[in-house]
């Protein structure tokens, strides 16, 4: 059986940049934090310490070295 993870989830994190609610996303080789509406990107290791339930449940379906 294949397993697939979230491409992307949303999560209540506030952008550093305009406050708004940032979405978690994964690429082939890394993970990164993206605001929609500044369209500005972030690393994740900075947003770590303070993960919400939907930041947690999306880092589970993630490779290590992605991180």
């Amino acid at each position: 059986m294949a397993y697939f993870a979230a491409r992307q989830a949303q999560t209540t994190l506030p952008c550093p940049h305009c406050g708004q609610a940032l979405l978690v996303e994964r690429s082939c080789r890394e993970a990164h934090m993206y605001c929609a509406a500044c369209r500005r990107r972030f690393d994740l290791k900075p947003f770590i310490a303070q993960a919400d339930e939907a930041l947690e449940t999306f880092l589970e379906g993630l490779y290590l070295d992605r991180i």
